[in-house]
């Protein structure tokens, strides 16, 4: 049998060779290379760059030097350009948000990579409210291009922060540190707090656990924040041995987890033991009984969306979390916070109910969410009309079979496959499991997002 994959990789490494020997490829063409980008590690690995001061050689954005967000959203996007492989590679995945972009910013019909992975503003002409959003481990502020739309037509500005280590490759993983994540969240927290009457903070994932890690550190907080939405946010992860990353990290030479093919423009797909370890040391600082009774938690009201099969993070934890910030505000505040739940309600903390609003969407027959398994991590920013990741999009995630080449394969071609999130039961049927990157609530999702807005924040005459 190895000796089978063996030569089926040989063959597929000729196919890819001579494709791309045929001219430039697209972010749609290369998914068909896989096979040969996981074996070559083409696109792992982030350019060299000499670490100066000027734009065509900066290597990293400094934090401690910025004089405004949008000075930040230059050099980051000068960062993504002079260090990303596939920076200038075209990509023909036109999202609202980038038609938004290329208008404000005169960029051609068609993205480059470098623009779809990029932070980004959309501003409104005036100064009333914004939110900031934060996105998880491995990925970019891609992942909140079709929630960014809601949020401007509510009549915010939006503003994304892309976290350093990420939008470029996997290998600038290698040496990131949670403090580096920790100044930048800060930089962008205080920027928008500076320059807005009222601020919401988003998180997906790791941008969760660091907007709790900046508010628990505060004594007390900017009255403008008026709400946090969290998705998915990192609390525990859901493996038992992910606190031994930090430890396998230290072993010279032993520096990855997963090996993939890395095609996914907009999130990482190998994986380093030191984003395990890092995330680990985020997560510790927000979540456990003696952290808690040493940090602070405020009356700012919550909106979270989880799934209870989550196999990325710990749910329980994540809920436990929830009901303990909760449990720091006053009833009349209690009220205004929401859980949106993918999972069965009677698994919820007893004393959840009491504390917050708690909503589990209902399945009908005819609806898009009949053919989905269960609700995975990565999915719960994304709209099924996702041209990346939705329902049409041509993407598919099958890195949990990276390990078994007939399974992946079929993963990433078999017509009949079945979505969900890859638990183990999931993993078990006949038919491969494509793991869901796209929300099939995603519309009910947005309208529960309008009743917590009204909920929170100050009209104008208020």
């Amino acid at each position: 049998m190895q000796n089978a994959n063996k030569y089926m990789f040989l063959l597929l490494w000729l196919v890819s060779t001579l494709s791309f020997a045929q001219g430039q490829q697209d972010c749609l063409t290369i998914q068909g290379d896989y096979v040969f980008l996981i074996e070559s590690g083409k696109y792992r690995f982030s350019n060299e760059v000499a670490n100066e001061t000027s734009a065509k050689s900066l290597a990293a954005v400094n934090f401690k030097n910025l004089p405004s967000y949008q000075q930040y959203l230059a050099d980051a996007y000068q960062v993504i350009s002079n260090k990303n492989p596939r920076a200038n590679m075209p990509c023909p995945i036109i999202t609202d948000t980038y038609q938004q972009l290329a208008k404000q910013n005169q960029w051609s019909k068609t993205p480059t990579i470098s623009q779809l992975v990029a932070p980004f503003e959309l501003t409104q002409d005036n100064n009333d409210k914004a939110i900031l959003l934060i996105h998880g481990l491995t990925d970019s502020p891609f992942s909140f291009h079709d929630l960014s739309q809601y949020f401007y037509q509510q009549g915010f500005t939006v503003r994304t922060l892309l976290l350093p280590g990420h939008g470029i490759a996997p290998s600038e993983l290698l040496n990131t540190d949670y403090e580096a994540w920790q100044q930048a969240a800060k930089f962008s927290i205080e920027e928008t707090l500076s320059d807005y009457q009222q601020v919401y903070l988003g998180g997906l994932s790791t941008g969760g656990a660091l907007i709790f890690d900046y508010l628990m550190q505060q004594k007390h907080v900017d009255e403008k924040i008026k709400g946090l939405f969290m998705w998915s946010p990192a609390s525990k992860a859901k493996s038992d041995l992910a606190w031994l990353a930090q430890y396998i990290d230290a072993i010279p030479f032993v520096d990855w987890i997963d090996l993939d093919a890395d095609i996914d423009f907009a999130k990482y797909e190998s994986f380093p033991f030191n984003a395990g370890a890092q995330v680990h040391a985020i997560m510790s600082l927000v979540v456990g009984s003696e952290v808690l009774a040493s940090r602070q938690l405020h009356n700012i009201p919550l909106f979270v969306v989880a799934s209870e099969h989550d196999q990325t993070i710990d749910t329980e934890h994540t809920l436990q979390l929830v009901q303990e910030w909760q449990l720091a505000s006053p009833k009349e505040q209690m009220k205004k916070s929401m859980l949106i739940y993918y999972g069965d309600e009677k698994k919820l903390p007893t004393k959840l109910t009491d504390v917050m609003a708690v909503i589990v969407p209902e399945c009908s027959v005819e609806s898009l969410c009949s053919d989905i398994f269960d609700v995975s991590h990565i999915a719960t920013t994304n709209s099924p009309d996702n041209p990346h990741y939705g329902v049409k999009g041509q993407y598919r995630n099958c890195g949990h079979y990276v390990k078994d080449v007939e399974r992946y394969q079929a993963c990433k071609q078999n017509k009949q496959v079945i979505k969900g999130e890859v638990t183990e039961m999931n993993l078990t049927h006949d038919l491969p499991i494509q793991r869901l990157t796209y929300n099939p609530y995603y519309q009910e999702m947005l309208g529960e997002m309008t009743t917590f807005l009204k909920a929170t924040q100050l009209s104008v005459s208020d």
